[in-house]
């Protein structure tokens, strides 16, 4: 291995910081090309030789698509990291089969943003923020009957319990709410204190706030469907801070605009960015942001060191400082003993 190895960067700017870091750790980067969004990059694959040949460890941005034949095209490989939380694009099954460990930006300052949003974006619906503000931009006279309502004494329903879920759980103590929860992986014998597991379609039809909290997996893509919103109450709210996947938004579209619950925040899409004639900005019952709601100047920070240390860890044969396929460990140690 040269200096500290080979490492593929992505072309995006998140690739700009971190091969810096790389370089000055005697790493020799080779930077993939530059990204044309909205589309995402695929490779040809009459570069893989001259991009992965020699490539010990491969960083991947969410715009980078990374199959098996990528991951095949790196006989040195070591590992695959994504800077950001997601890996979306990475093809994890494939990742666990060659015996590849996945390392991702699963630092606090990305999930607890996303938890301090949610809990922002509950608060923002209940008090009407979205509605207030056009009064006061628009000149419009008061209501004689106001739309908001206090987050004291409701319900909130997390759809999933993973490290987001429980930062909103931690964030809402003291709101003197209710708490309850749908993860078909964790028994109430491991929920956060004040939290009552139930399943998926109790938490629908009881809850307040409908937030959602998991990865797009097969099993959660589209998990609330037209079928799953008509359960909840017509003055309930979702609040979506995911993955676009979760839900389906065509059926959102027409559960917010025919009423059907009070109204939602949404800042993952199905399709990224969100396209300028999508229907969802017609309506005045929805907050929409383009999936940078939780992000900030601590975030910004710490994603080139973290991915930067996810790298050189893995260069050493150790494991990435957050590991997304933890189950894959054996067989990863298995192929680093080969490529010795």
């Amino acid at each position: 291995m040269q200096g500290q190895g080979v490492v593929f960067v992505t072309g995006d700017r998140l690739g700009d910081q971190l091969s810096g870091l790389l370089e000055a750790e005697g790493c020799q980067v080779i930077r993939g090309p530059q990204p044309n969004p909205p589309a995402l990059t695929m490779f040809p694959e009459e570069d893989w030789p001259q991009l992965f040949g020699e490539t010990d460890v491969m960083v991947i941005s969410p715009r980078d698509v990374c199959p098996r034949e990528v991951m095949e095209a790196a006989p040195r490989l070591r590992g695959v990291v994504s800077a950001v939380i997601g890996v979306d694009t990475i093809d994890m099954d494939a990742a666990n089969a060659l015996g590849l460990i996945v390392g991702h930006g699963a630092m606090p300052e990305n999930y607890l943003g996303v938890s301090e949003s949610a809990v922002m974006l509950i608060a923002a619906l209940c008090l009407d923020l979205h509605g207030k503000e056009t009064m006061l931009r628009t000149n419009a006279p008061r209501p004689p009957q106001l739309r908001a309502r206090m987050v004291r004494g409701k319900t909130m329903g997390l759809i999933g319990m993973g490290r987001t879920a429980r930062g909103v759980v931690d964030r809402l103590a003291g709101w003197d709410v209710s708490l309850q929860a749908c993860d078909p992986y964790v028994p109430q014998a491991e929920a956060p204190a004040g939290v009552t597991m139930v399943g998926l379609e109790t938490l629908l039809r009881t809850s307040d706030v409908v937030s959602v909290h998991v990865t797009l997996t097969p099993e959660t893509h589209h998990l609330l469907g037209e079928t799953e919103l008509r359960m909840m109450r017509s003055d309930a709210y979702l609040v979506n801070t995911a993955r676009g996947g979760a839900v389906d938004e065509e059926a959102l579209y027409r559960i917010l605009r025919d009423k059907v619950i009070a109204g939602a925040a949404i800042d993952v899409f199905e399709h990224e960015p969100l396209s300028p004639d999508s229907p969802l900005r017609t309506l005045d019952n929805v907050i929409l942001t383009p999936h940078i709601v939780g992000h900030s100047q601590e975030l910004m920070a710490a994603i080139p060191p973290t991915a930067a240390e996810n790298v050189l860890r893995l260069l050493r044969g150790e494991p990435p400082l957050y590991v997304k396929n933890p189950e894959a460990l054996e067989a990863w140690r298995q192929r680093l003993a080969q490529l010795q």
